[in-house]
């Protein structure tokens, strides 16, 4: 068997193993008997081992188009019959071959030298699932929503089941037939698009630094990919990858001379939610009017609306967490229920190394890439947009 084929036999193997979760994630999702929190569980492991999978798959067929290129590469150079003396003969040395040929890495690293994009990124796989839970940390926007919220699908488009109406519910005598309802369903349908970045070090800094620079770097890009996330998903519309909240929700503009939000403003966004079945669980607010809401005072007590300073103040609204985003229009606060939001993750954001890429500068290059999808609001009535008069 030649090299291409045991690659072949590789990508296959991993294909078919990739198959049988996908079965296993379907049987998941109809099995009635588990809780959603054990589905939820289920399907973030299973859904780990198709990317690994995956990228097994991937990068067997990658390295078998790799040794072919490599062999011809060889050939045209003369060494085959340098070694063998004659052509015919490689195949029944093929290892003796390999031994006057550069490794996997050693020819993707002298490729890399004069054609940087060219080079590969490696990392280990456990450092994603550690940033998983920081970009969630990172993120002011999701931070706000309940883990439901969060949806891992393993296809180009996230597409969100809708009700659009529900009718026929109607009073029945007693032993007539009761009437039969309609429900109308419809989808909102999203595509995974990708957020990335790339940093550059050079051996020396990453050397000589008193700092952790790999780690620092890390999360730095990080950060960079959660702000770009949250300026979408908060204001994102037309021709934004990610049509954010505000231009989905419904929006009220205060009245002339009231040119803060004050708790009163809350308590009626929270009422109108609730006047939809909804539960309201956080408050985005942006930076003047979350600094107004800290600093808000109940009439004639000088007491703080959000507490005393060393009960947290502000920290909470009406039982709900404040949460200040640089993201939102001045003067804009959103009320929302986020059990009603939807927000896809294709890809968990992950960060890979590469130390070959720039070989011939010696330079190291961290990159960070995700996808996502999404935002999805079930109802315009979950999300409560308060805006503040100008004057």
């Amino acid at each position: 068997m030649s090299i291409q084929d045991t690659y072949k036999k590789q990508a296959n193997a991993a294909l078919e193993e990739r198959a049988k979760l996908v079965t296993e994630l379907r049987s998941i999702e109809a099995d009635s008997r588990l809780s959603a929190v054990e589905k939820r569980e289920r399907v973030e492991r299973i859904d780990k081992d198709l990317h690994r999978l995956e990228a097994e798959a991937r990068d067997a067929v990658e390295r078998g188009e790799r040794e072919a290129e490599v062999r011809t590469l060889a050939e045209r150079a003369g060494m085959a019959s340098a070694l063998t003396g004659s052509s015919a003969l490689l195949g029944d040395r093929e290892d003796e071959w390999r031994t006057l040929m550069p490794s996997l890495g050693e020819y993707r690293a002298l490729i890399s030298e004069s054609v940087p994009v060219d080079g590969g990124y490696t990392v280990p796989q456990e450092i994603s699932g550690k940033y998983i839970d920081a970009l969630k940390a990172k993120s002011t926007f999701l931070r706000g929503l309940p883990a439901d919220s969060i949806i891992p699908f393993t296809s180009a488009t996230l597409s969100v089941p809708q009700l659009v109406s529900s009718t026929g519910a109607d009073y029945a005598a007693e032993g007539q037939q009761i009437p039969e309802g309609q429900m109308v369903w419809g989808e909102v349908k999203f595509d995974a698009k990708k957020i990335g970045e790339i940093q550059w070090a050079s051996t020396e800094v990453l050397e000589d630094s008193a700092l952790d620079q790999r780690r620092v770097i890390a999360e730095n890009l990080l950060r960079d990919a959660s702000l770009k996330f949250d300026a979408d998903a908060f204001t994102g519309s037309g021709a934004n990858p990610i049509k954010g909240i505000v231009s989905q929700g419904t929006s009220t503009t205060l009245g002339t001379g009231k040119v803060t939000v004050t708790y009163d403003d809350l308590a009626d966004a929270v009422a109108r939610i609730e006047a939809t079945n909804g539960t309201p669980s956080v408050v985005w607010a942006s930076i003047d009017m979350a600094a107004a809401l800290r600093k808000e005072k109940a009439a004639g007590s000088g007491i703080y609306q959000g507490g005393s300073p060393t009960d947290s103040p502000a920290s909470t609204a009406w039982g709900l967490p404040i949460l200040p985003s640089a993201f939102l229009p001045a003067k804009t606060v959103v009320v929302a229920d986020g059990s009603r939001i939807v927000v896809g993750i294709r890809r968990n954001a992950t960060v890979k190394v590469s130390e070959d890429a720039r070989f011939d500068s010696d330079q190291v290059g961290f990159k960070l890439t995700m996808r996502m999808a999404g935002v999805s609001l079930a109802e315009a009535t979950s999300a409560q947009v308060i805006k503040a008069a100008a004057s």
